[in-house]
């Protein structure tokens, strides 16, 4: 974890080169704007299994797309995560449940996924992302064992939240970047394209409350069946996001054990 506190002192130290302001300046953009970048904290964005393929959904749960998507899932006896915004979820506890019930894992995408959020500071992501989850665990019995931050936004206060609750943060290795108009066809060509193994596959389940009045993920629903059947003429498993990762990180086996045992006790 880096030293925050040295971060005010660094345009100092090339003051008087103001390229290596900018470039300062656009290194501190890269760590927090980059998904991929992991200055913050440790960023998971691919699997131990060679032949592993963990599918995640975002932004749910959402009362038509969330239930097509599950039923899809439950027809190809696939295991998937659904890193659920909060307050949807306390909008839609029957789901929530559901999901859970079906064997699935729920990750944490915080309470509220405003785009401004990333601006807050460290109490305002202690709030969002305890409450959510709080709000899960009241439904299910049990706590989100990860989390995904909003857009894989990170800064400093981010991280220090989730690393309070002990939440390894979640990436992604391959974006479906399918909350952009596409046709199905199109969607499952990209995603399979680049599916190889090792890969967590970002797809959406739901709307955050950013996008414009009207949007759908029914193009999402409609390309699944061809996701999951292309992964499995490929020769790969479609695995279990949580298991896979506690089977090969000793540090994320003893933070989900941790949250298990605080989830048992409470």
């Amino acid at each position: 974890m880096p030293d925050t506190s040295q971060l005010p002192l660094l345009p100092l130290i090339i003051a008087g080169t103001g390229a290596g302001i900018l470039s300062v300046g656009g290194l501190l953009a890269y760590s927090v704007f980059m998904p991929r970048c992991g200055f913050w904290a440790p960023v998971i964005r691919s699997l131990p299994q060679s032949d592993g393929v963990a599918v995640t959904f975002d932004d749910g749960p959402h009362e038509e797309f969330t239930p097509r998507i599950l039923d899809i899932l439950a027809q190809h006896r696939v295991k998937a995560s659904f890193f659920v915004i909060g307050r949807y979820a306390r909008q839609y506890p029957a789901l929530v449940r559901r999901i859970f019930e079906e064997g699935h894992s729920l990750g944490n995408h915080t309470l509220d996924h405003d785009r401004f959020g990333v601006n807050g500071k460290r109490n305002y992501w202690d709030n969002q992302l305890r409450q959510t989850q709080e709000i899960v665990a009241d439904i299910t019995g049990q706590p989100p064992m990860l989390f995904r931050p909003p857009m894989g936004f990170k800064t400093w206060h981010i991280a220090a939240a989730a690393k309070a609750l002990q939440l390894p943060m979640v990436g992604w290795s391959i974006r479906g970047l399918d909350t952009r108009p596409s046709s199905p066809e199109q969607l499952a060509e990209r995603v399979l394209k680049r599916t190889t193994g090792h890969d967590i596959i970002l797809l959406h389940d739901g709307v955050e409350p950013n996008r414009p009045a009207g949007a759908s993920q029914s193009h999402t629903v409609a390309a699944l069946p061809a996701i999951l059947e292309g992964i499995a003429e490929k020769k790969l498993q479609a695995v279990s996001l949580v298991e896979a990762l506690v089977a090969g990180s000793d540090d994320i086996r003893e933070a989900v054990a941790r949250t298990r045992a605080r989830a048992a006790s409470s």
